[in-house]
């Protein structure tokens, strides 16, 4: 029988994802964790970060690296209808601020970061720090 590995922290950050959303109920945008959405991968020498922000302005987002944390904020915002007589029949696009946290795998070099934003999709690229990037030993002859 074989096991599949899991990554423990990545069962910790459901978990709390989960807790406080029964805590704190779905709000949508302003939701903690969930909003947004976000894959992290090692590309080698960087990690990269890739978040789907659409209808987001990106002057109107943050981004922090500390250590081996990167911290996304900001807010989205939509023109509201002319006319405030209108009903919604359907509502599910929230607006408002946001704040994501993304712990890093590793320790990173966060002022050698860099985002760019394209069709919705934020993608922030944060280089390795030196001492744990792979290094190629040379063998000298004898």
């Amino acid at each position: 029988m074989v096991t599949p590995y899991r990554d423990p922290f990545a069962q910790l950050q459901r978990e709390l994802e989960r807790m406080l959303e029964t805590t704190f109920g779905s709000v949508g945008a302003s939701t903690v964790g969930v909003y947004p959405t976000v894959n992290v991968f090692d590309a080698g020498e960087e990690y990269v970060i890739k978040a789907e922000l659409p209808g987001v302005d990106p002057s109107k987002v943050d981004i922090e690296v500390q250590d081996n944390t990167l911290v996304l904020g900001g807010e989205r915002r939509f023109d509201d209808p002319a006319d405030r007589n209108v009903a919604y029949h359907r509502r599910e696009r929230e607006q408002g601020q946001f704040r994501r946290v993304v712990c890093l795998p590793g320790k990173v070099d966060g002022d050698q970061a860099a985002a760019a934003y394209r069709d919705g999709v934020l993608t922030i690229r944060v280089p390795k720090a030196k001492e744990i990037q792979p290094r190629r030993v040379e063998i000298q002859a004898a």
